[in-house]
């Protein structure tokens, strides 16, 4: 991985996806025709978070040569705090870390990690505290696959992950947010969050279904 990580205390993009949830942000995507979703990559802990920008690493089959020369532990410390390490497993169902990286990920200040492989030494990542997001546990260690890139564009969980792109993952699972188009997603939100606003107060104010069906109309509208 490239040292020249990106500064994400004078992100003021990053910052402004702070508070946002997966559901707004996939509510852009329609807007803009974007796809980002991975498929059943979910929290270690309920009420866990990430936002932050993406380093990935890329696993892929076994062939022993040519491959990545680096341990995780390596690759981990190039890392800059409140960046989040993305790992594409190469399509095993097998565990690719427990809790002596997420440790490790932890004192070296990640914001995650986020894979579509297995973990394992789940209560110990637990009590740790770091955001993980996974495919669920698995005691097995992966035989079939092996490190191949780092900092590469990456398919996790279905989704093809950059580097620099921001991962927004909550309870619900993770999105990839395309760095070049960060500032058109959150364009789309500001209305989109007056919509559910507008929504919300219908609801409760026992507005007609007419009315409320006009109101969940301009959910798909795309801002000019």
């Amino acid at each position: 991985m490239t040292d020249k990580a990106l500064t994400q205390e004078t992100d003021g993009t990053l910052e402004r996806f702070r508070d946002l949830q997966t559901g707004i942000v996939t509510d852009a995507f329609l807007r803009l025709g974007l796809s980002g979703w991975m498929d059943a990559v979910l929290p270690l802990v309920p009420g866990s978070r990430i936002v932050a920008r993406a380093r990935t690493l890329a696993w892929g089959p076994v062939r022993r040569a040519g491959r990545l020369e680096a341990s995780m532990y390596s690759l981990m410390s190039r890392l800059s705090p409140g960046e989040v390490m993305v790992m594409g497993a190469g399509g095993t169902h097998d565990n690719l870390m427990g809790d002596n990286m997420a440790t490790f990920a932890h004192r070296s200040g990640l914001a995650g990690i986020v894979t579509d492989s297995r973990t394992r030494d789940r209560s110990g990542m637990r009590a740790l505290g770091l955001p993980v997001f996974s495919r669920g546990a698995a005691v097995k260690p992966p035989t079939e696959v092996e490190m191949r890139e780092a900092d590469v564009a990456i398919t996790c969980g279905g989704a093809q992950v950059r580097p620099g792109d921001i991962i927004v993952a909550d309870d619900d699972g993770v999105l990839v947010v395309p760095a070049d188009q960060a500032d058109d997603v959150l364009y789309q939100i500001e209305d989109l969050a007056e919509v559910e606003e507008a929504m919300g107060k219908a609801i409760k104010g026992g507005a007609s279904v007419g009315e409320i069906e006009k109101i969940a109309a301009r959910k798909k509208v795309l801002r000019p």
